[in-house]
């Protein structure tokens, strides 16, 4: 797989056990024009059907816990219709899922045979899901003070779990360390087959739109990994001439730390690392820097979209109203619809929005 450096411009294979590029910056895919319809399977229902988009040749029959194409439900919402991509309908419960999959395929036929994650619970439930599937093993770094749910079941799935005293930054220097030692860092946040796997959400919905797009899409934010492989799916179907124009991406971050927004609404083109002073319950948003910092801005100015914050009590009421509507979804998820009314305020009620809910409610539920 062809990898290449945004910062410095660097192109070469990927491998993965350079899991940055010699300047510090993470890898991304090779932009690709090409978007060939006859090439999705259409009879695989799973992140599968893209295989031949993807362009993994090195993959040939992939080992699957069956991630992707996950349902889109459209209801009245906020006083508006508003379409929910149910991200959280995945092997794992999160969004993760549909990243992780494609990235252990490749990491299996590559001869990998040990990875290290960092996580808040997510990425390393996923990770150790699916480096079970994998025959591979898996040491995870979470904080000792993530949801018990996530913690226990990345536990299930016979990883090794390193908890984390400390914030969530914490758990990234512990892994970070054990790299140094000589493990392969499977990082959601740096990898670049992880990100081409998350591009298949931006073709789902374009599927699922009948060839077309929202008008905007709302993603809840901590590192990005959703928003870039969306931004990157839509970039290659305006690319091969699949559609005109890409749906207004918002990254929605909860008030208690918004380093995104707060760059965004500053007009910087980097993204100063924040100091939060109080927990979120949007505990899976907790990132002080993402790594892919002034990628997700140009994505965000580039999409003519932006970020929005919303505070723990518009979080709850959100979280609330979805339960209501019988989506149960996780507080980091209800960020994105707590975004909902602000953006329909911004863009109008005509205007087709729909938001990506990323986690399971079953992994750190409030109590009421």
């Amino acid at each position: 797989m062809r990898v290449v450096c945004f910062k410095c411009g660097t192109q070469k294979e990927f491998d993965p056990r350079e899991y940055r590029c010699d300047c510090g910056s993470p890898w991304e895919p090779l932009e690709r024009m090409d978007f060939d319809l006859q090439l999705i399977d259409r009879n695989a229902s799973t992140l599968w059907r893209y295989k031949e988009i993807f362009g993994l040749e090195e993959v040939g029959v992939p080992l699957s816990l069956g991630a992707g194409w996950t349902p889109l439900v459209d209801m009245e919402f906020a006083g508006a219709r508003t379409w929910f991509k149910l991200e959280f309908v995945s092997p794992t419960g999160s969004f993760k899922d549909r990243g992780t999959e494609v990235e252990m395929n490749y990491l299996k036929v590559a001869g990998v045979q040990e990875v290290v994650e960092d996580s808040s619970g997510n990425a390393g439930a996923s990770m150790a899901a699916y480096a079970a599937r994998a025959g591979l093993k898996a040491s995870i770094f979470a904080p000792d003070s993530a949801s018990p749910a996530k913690l226990a079941q990345i536990g299930i799935f016979g990883a090794e779990l390193n908890k984390v005293p400390g914030p969530r930054i914490e758990s990234t220097r512990a892994a970070l360390k054990a790299v140094e030692d000589g493990a392969v860092y499977a990082s959601h946040a740096y990898n670049p087959v992880y990100l081409l796997g998350q591009q298949s959400a931006a073709w789902e919905l374009w599927e699922q739109f009948g060839q077309d797009v929202p008008d905007a899409l709302v993603i809840p934010t901590g590192q990005g990994g959703l928003l870039m492989g969306a931004w990157l799916g839509f970039r290659r179907l305006v690319n091969a001439g699949m559609i005109q124009k890409m749906p207004r991406l918002f990254a929605a971050q909860p008030e208690l730390l918004a380093p995104i927004h707060d760059a965004f609404t500053q007009n910087l083109d980097d993204i100063p690392e924040a100091t939060p002073t109080h927990k979120s319950i949007a505990e899976g948003l907790a990132i002080v820097r993402p790594v892919r910092a002034k990628r997700l801005l140009q994505a965000l100015r580039e999409s003519e979209g932006g970020a929005i914050t919303v505070t723990e009590e518009e979080i709850m009421h959100a979280y609330r109203q979805l339960a209501l509507r019988g989506i149960f979804a996780e507080p980091s998820s209800a960020v994105a619809a707590a975004a909902v009314p602000k953006i329909r305020e911004k863009l109008g009620s005509s205007e087709r929005i729909a938001a990506a809910l990323t986690g399971s409610g079953l992994k750190s539920p409030l109590k009421e």
